[in-house]
């Protein structure tokens, strides 16, 4: 057979050389309404070679189109797995289950698929299928299959599955979920200007598509976030709310930051957390602050202004009321996060306390998040909502931490899940059921669209250069890409990341149906291993069974209810 074309599951990678080969078929998946489900459909041309144009045959590799047949009700979307160059696949210290330890092109990118594929000889290749569920589609099994053909509409290949639809909705989405959004970064890409209505549109866009992957959560610029700028440099101003100084008293201009609340909230977002108040590594610094002085605009504050020299401190404590305030008219106060300042340690500990000192007494009562790996801080009381790494977590719940979130960046590639490109798919998604067995209220994640090199010194080409320049592992800065005329287009470890979302709003529904000690009896196996952060199953099939498994308990159970639980 000349055309090699096979459905596999979205756990693999496919490597043009052979990196799926031991994939098993995927034959069965199950979806619920509302829901996307996806699959991979990988392919491979084992024909001849042609580089004669006298041949019949004009091309070197053959053309193939691509349709989709069946009697799937909904929306099905085709896109190519492109490979992209990686140089930084992962650290010296990394695990075995890696699918690459050297530069090279690995499969990422999702880009549109228009009228078919070039199958090239002896190398694989795969597109991405997205079935989207209608919301009132009847339950039970429809066919979706994927049908090659060449220029002159003979059948080359044939393959697909059956779609399982469960005639009710996932639960919503409890698990609070960030991943930190740059608008700096879009200006750049796109050369608009900053809160121009252009850059208001691109944001729209890519701000849709991360509530649509399950990203509820946004990070919020009240001043230019102090993150990944190096000391004394600048990152170019993203400053919602408008600072007007006279004297020594402060005026406030929240129309950008209501247009932005607004827009978030219609893009599908339920909860804010606020741009850190102090800059990163200590809270030694206050953000850059730009204002209006005597009519003209300046730095107020910034690197040139340490917090031990006092001023940052009034300019707060006149802002946060009139923060407060606002917040409680878009309705949003109760569903506010709050930073300090990102990643403190045990070393500065005594300056990110100074900080918290400033800002305490404003923000009683409402939940401050900072992400750190040191427990010392956590067991001392000053951070008392940490976000540790999730290769310190276990640290920090055998502590007593409860309702906890988690995180992971770039320290975080031995034995435990990331999204790096150089990791097998499989090993994005099991965060999910690790979220679900430890009822964390959050994750988070610095990079949605960090498209500079480290430090922010300048812009990069994500395209191109995926680790900020040799900084971090491939893949570590940014889920999405900057598509054609301000269109995001995904990689494909965001919608894996989506999925582990969805895991977790199946099997928290399942809990609600039966039982914790029913659910983690089907997570670990009966008690044949015990699920942590640091330790799980390899491979996708753990996954996928669970999956699969967990539905059809739900199901069973729903059709003896008056009406689906949805």
């Amino acid at each position: 057979m000349d055309h090699d074309l096979r459905i596999i599951s979205t756990l693999e990678k496919v490597m043009p050389r052979g990196g799926m080969l031991h994939a098993r078929p995927l034959r069965r998946l199950t979806g619920f309404r509302g829901q996307r489900v996806a699959f991979q459909a990988a392919y491979c041309f084992h024909g001849e070679y042609y580089v004669n144009q006298t041949t019949e045959q004009a091309t070197r590799n053959p053309f193939a189109r691509v349709r989709v047949e069946g009697d799937f009700e909904g929306e099905v979307r085709l896109r190519r797995v492109e490979c992209v160059p990686v140089l930084f696949p992962c650290e010296k210290k990394h695990d075995s289950e890696y699918i690459g330890e050297a530069p090279g092109l690995y499969p990422d990118l999702l880009t549109p698929l228009e009228e078919g594929v070039q199958v090239v000889l002896e190398q694989w290749r795969a597109l991405w299928v997205d079935c989207e569920i209608p919301d009132d589609a009847p339950g039970g099994d429809r066919q979706v299959e994927l049908v090659f053909t060449g220029t002159d509409g003979a059948e080359l290949a044939r393959a697909g599955l059956t779609l399982h639809v469960v005639p009710a909705a996932l639960p919503p989405q409890r698990l609070l979920h960030t991943e930190w959004f740059y608008p700096d970064c879009l200006a750049q890409q796109y050369g608009c200007g900053v809160f121009s209505e252009r850059h208001w549109e691109i944001m729209e866009r890519f701000l849709r598509l991360a509530a649509k992957r399950g990203v509820n959560m946004i990070l919020t610029p009240l001043f230019t976030p102090a993150l990944d700028t190096l000391i004394g440099a600048e990152r170019p101003t993203t400053q919602l709310v408008g600072v007007e100084k006279r004297g020594e008293e402060y005026r406030f201009d929240y129309t950008n930051f209501r247009r932005w609340v607004r827009l978030c909230k219609a893009a599908g977002f339920a909860y804010f957390e606020m741009a850190h108040l102090f800059a990163q590594w200590g809270a030694k610094y206050p953000p850059k602050v730009v204002a209006q002085v005597d009519g003209r605009e300046e730095t107020i504050f910034g690197w040139h202004t340490p917090v031990s020299e006092g001023g940052y401190k009034q300019f707060l404590d006149a802002f946060l009321p009139t923060l407060l305030a606002e917040l409680r008219t878009e309705g949003i106060l109760e569903r506010t996060y709050f930073h300090v300042s990102d990643e403190p340690t045990i070393y500065n500990a005594d300056t990110y306390q100074a900080a918290l000192d400033i800002v305490q007494p404003h923000l009683a009562g409402l939940p401050i998040i900072d992400a750190l790996s040191h427990l010392e801080l956590y067991e001392k009381g000053i951070v008392k909502k940490p976000v540790p790494t999730n290769d310190s977590i276990h640290e920090f719940l055998d502590a007593g931490l409860t309702d906890a979130w988690v995180y992971y960046c770039c320290a975080q590639g031995y034995k435990v899940s990331n999204r790096y490109i150089a990791m097998p798919a499989w090993r994005n998604r099991v965060l999910g059921v690790q979220l679900y067995k430890y009822r964390m209220e959050g994750f988070l994640h610095w990079g949605y669209n960090f498209w500079n090199c480290q430090y922010s010194l300048h812009p990069i080409d994500p395209y191109r250069v995926n680790d900020a320049e040799d900084s971090f592992p491939a893949g570590d800065p940014f889920l999405v890409y900057p598509g054609r005329d301000g269109a995001p287009e995904e990689s494909m470890r965001l919608p894996v990341l989506a999925d582990a979302m969805d895991d977790v709003r199946l099997l928290e529904w399942l809990e609600r149906l039966t039982s914790r000690e029913f659910v983690m009896d089907l997570v670990e196996d009966g008690g044949r291993f015990e699920l942590r952060f640091d330790q799980y199953p390899s491979g996708p099939d753990y996954l996928l069974e669970l999956w699969e498994a967990a539905a059809a308990e739900v199901e069973k159970r729903i059709a003896g209810l008056p009406r689906p639980l949805d």
